[in-house]
């Protein structure tokens, strides 16, 4: 007897019962939304991190014609090997002679005078000209970029290499998934007073990330950089937000096993979970080697869908462990070994999941592992 399939053929990428189920169409839907929101600037779509955790290349395609944002050069390169030809933006810039491969549609995100050294040096020996570079200002997030009081610095150092051509000027929020933040309010403002007092404002900006594109229209700019809410997730998951987006990933797997547990037995390592009643258990294969989150407690959202796609939602008991997670199923009627079960997506909200893990969506979404089979729909 072979265990239930629930996938097609083609879909059926490995014997186990797990995949992210990626919907395309709702990443270009809330591609749409976006820019609906923020009128007539336009969008650089965030991909780093495979697109957290989607799949770079296929999302990279998604987007259409949009610019693409990446955080170093290897993603740049996947990209291009694959045939993506959009404009690019590192925004960690380059580390070295070695990762700074020249190119046009390219525009390198600059936030250290060593990597303006390096590229002075690059240019030069290379004979390459008209490279775009967006000029990075620490405005407070304490991270990355030029103080905005040395901008001044830069653009002198800059004039002195007539190859670079000076694309863009960019900030990042430190609290921007707050509304009516001071600190926010700040930046804009140190960023506007550093652009003014250099006689930069013919040169393009970008401030908005997703929080700022949800709560701040004055920082929308001519680019805005939208990263969590393009894959359905909330910049803070503790804060309502009035713009909703759809969850591109559908994290999903299957019971593998039914367990009568009598009134007083544990389940799962260490035995943290007690039944306080006799109790039908369903063990469901995925763990936090596949990404779902070990310290996910006792009552996490689970939904169970069976054949005739009636869904319902249950709660996680015992411990997660590697491979397997154990759900409470003694409410539903007619379960089956076989059942599809979502673990966030459509039903079940990944900012949820998250907060009652003691994280955020982004990390969920960037830690689905390499051995879940990703599969693209529309």
């Amino acid at each position: 007897m072979n265990f239930p399939k629930y996938f097609s053929a083609e879909e059926q990428k490995s014997s186990r019962p797990l995949r992210a189920l990626i919907h395309l169409s709702a990443f270009k839907n809330n591609i749409k939304i976006v820019q609906s929101i923020v009128d007539s600037s336009e969008i650089i779509v965030v991909v780093k991190a495979d697109a957290y955790g989607h799949g770079l290349v296929e999302l990279a395609f998604a987007a259409e014609n949009h610019d693409l944002a990446v955080a170093i050069p290897e993603e740049l390169y996947s990209l291009r090997e694959a045939g993506v030809e959009n404009r690019v933006w590192v925004l960690e810039g380059f580390f070295s002679k070695e990762s700074l491969k020249l190119s046009r549609s390219v525009v390198w995100v600059i936030h250290s005078f060593w990597q303006l050294e390096l590229l002075k040096d690059t240019v030069l020996e290379s004979g390459f000209d008209n490279v775009d570079i967006c000029i990075k200002l620490d405005t407070g997030m304490n991270r990355l970029g030029f103080c905005h009081t040395k901008l001044e610095q830069v653009k002198d150092y800059i004039s002195n290499i007539p190859q670079l051509n000076i694309y863009a000027l960019m900030t990042h929020f430190a609290m921007s998934d707050q509304a009516n933040n001071k600190q926010v309010y700040s930046q804009i403002k140190k960023f506007d007073a550093a652009i003014l007092n250099n006689d930069m404002s013919a040169i393009k900006q970008s401030m908005a990330n997703s929080g700022g594109v949800s709560h701040y229209p004055e920082s929308h700019r001519h680019w805005v950089r939208p990263g969590i809410m393009l894959y359905g997730g909330k910049p803070c998951a503790s804060i309502n937000s009035s713009i909703a987006t759809y969850a591109v990933m559908s994290f999903q797997s299957a019971i593998i096993a039914l367990h009568e547990v009598k009134k007083g037995e544990s389940v799962g390592y260490g035995g943290t979970w007690v039944a306080d009643t006799d109790s039908l258990i369903a063990t469901v294969a995925v763990g936090y080697a596949d990404g779902y989150p070990r310290h996910a407690p006792n009552g996490t959202p689970v939904a169970v869908i069976n054949v005739s796609d009636d869904i319902d939602v249950v709660g996680l008991v015992g411990r997660v462990s590697m491979d397997m997670i154990t759900v409470d199923v003694t409410s539903i009627k007619n379960v089956s070994i076989g059942d599809q079960v979502e673990l966030w997506g459509n039903y079940i909200s990944v900012d949820d999941v998250a907060e009652l893990s003691g994280t955020i969506s982004y990390e969920l979404l960037t830690s689905v592992s390499k051995r879940v089979p990703r599969v693209y729909e529309g």
